[in-house]
């Protein structure tokens, strides 16, 4: 066991032969706290208490290291969830503090390195720890005329808080449900096959979330990004467990079907090819039953559902590593290449952003994709980095 009470945040480590996957715990409140582990050593984390009196409820994370990051609990929601609203200011903030940007870069890192779970400590995790350091420091007390102790009265104590700090994490490791999460680079597309063998294909820049054992009636999955379904019809006990997919503003429940999905932070979108899907945005208490072909877009900007007969080809053609356009504008058509190669498209002339397109774009071949987009629009189209200028 290696303690090190240097810097304003102390930290324990131990090895464990139990322990052989990375976890992330963390919570809220006084009856949560931080524990990470990564091959088989799990990190304590104790917070720092430095006294300093901030100007607003951001402004004390332009002090924090990687570590500090690393037990923030704000911090790891945000990473783990950035598509949810509440978690917009640490992008804002991110951005307008670029000099902690490589800190906290480390910190995502490590975060997205481990398997996630957010359990709570017992309501007297606490009490206990309290009680079992007071036992250790008054054992000591009458213990010291007797002889010299071999170790420091510290490090017996941060003993007892390892233990218990350990043996929860221990009991909750193995007695709790994990989450498995994919996600794709850019340009790039992955096949997985859920717990009820259910597939979906993950598009490029995409994240999917689920429970690692689902239970007998219920399936939910949370996607960023876009995603593909073809969803199982199973039977259990007489029933057909309903199957759920949560997006940032949206959920649709379906029964055997595939369907397609595409979520951004304002819109979700889906597209039904076969099957049965109820669409559901509960911010507007409002549902729609959709039928195959039909395209169903929630715009939260715009707080309304739009549902239209659409060709299936359309949405589901990025599997087959192209892009098919009918009518589109080209800024539609930038916004949906800048999510799968992550390029920033700009126009040099605003009309050309407004001009509707028509035809399919090739994934594979890069240089050929921009000839044809060039062709297009019948403009010229220039890379210089990440940047494509189109004027």
């Amino acid at each position: 066991m290696l303690i090190n009470g240097s810097g304003s945040t102390p930290f324990t480590s131990t090895r464990h032969p139990m322990v052989k996957h990375g976890a992330l715990y963390y919570g809220t409140g006084k009856s949560k706290r931080n524990v990470i582990s990564r091959n088989g050593v799990i990190f304590l984390y104790f917070p720092p208490n430095n006294g300093t009196v901030m100007k607003n409820a951001m402004d004390k994370y332009r002090l924090y290291q990687t570590e500090d990051f690393l037990q923030d609990e704000s911090f790891i929601n945000w990473v783990l969830n950035p598509e949810e609203a509440n978690n917009k200011s640490w992008a804002a903030w991110v951005k307008s503090n670029p000099y902690k940007k490589e800190t906290v870069q480390k910190a995502i890192d490590i975060i997205r390195s481990f398997d996630f779970k957010q359990e709570p400590v017992a309501e007297n995790f606490y009490t206990d720890l309290k009680q079992s350091i007071d036992q250790t420091i008054g054992y000591q007390n009458q213990a010291t005329t007797k002889a010299a102790t071999l170790f420091p009265k510290w490090l017996s104590v941060a003993a007892v808080v390892t233990g218990i700090l350990l043996g929860g994490a221990l009991v909750y490791y193995f007695m709790k449900p994990s989450y498995t999460v994919v996600a794709t680079p850019y340009a790039a597309t992955k096949t997985i096959w859920l717990p009820d063998s259910s597939e979906v294909v993950l598009n490029a820049h995409s994240k999917i979330r689920y429970l690692s054992s689902w239970q007998k009636h219920k399936r939910e999955v949370w996607i960023t990004g876009e995603a593909f379904f073809k969803v199982r019809h199973i039977t259990t006990a007489g029933e057909t467990p309903h199957f759920k997919v949560y997006t940032a503003n949206a959920e649709i429940e379906v029964l055997g079907t595939e369907f397609n999905v595409k979520s951004t932070d304002n819109t979700t979108g889906v597209m039904l090819q076969r099957g049965k899907v109820k669409f559901s945005v509960p911010a507007l208490k409002k549902q729609t039953i959709m039928q195959p072909d039909d395209y169903c877009q929630y715009d939260a900007s715009l707080g309304k559902i739009t549902t239209s007969p659409i060709d299936p080809e359309l949405y589901t053609s990025w599997m087959k590593h192209k892009y098919r356009f009918e009518k589109t504008p080209a800024r539609e058509v930038c916004q949906t290449l800048t999510a799968y190669f992550g390029y920033s498209f700009i126009f040099r002339r605003a009309e050309l952003s407004e001009q509707h397109i028509s035809g399919t774009l090739e994934l594979q071949n890069e240089q050929l994709l921009l000839n044809t987009l060039s062709e297009l629009l019948n403009a010229s189209i220039t890379k210089n980095g990440k940047d494509i200028i189109i004027e």
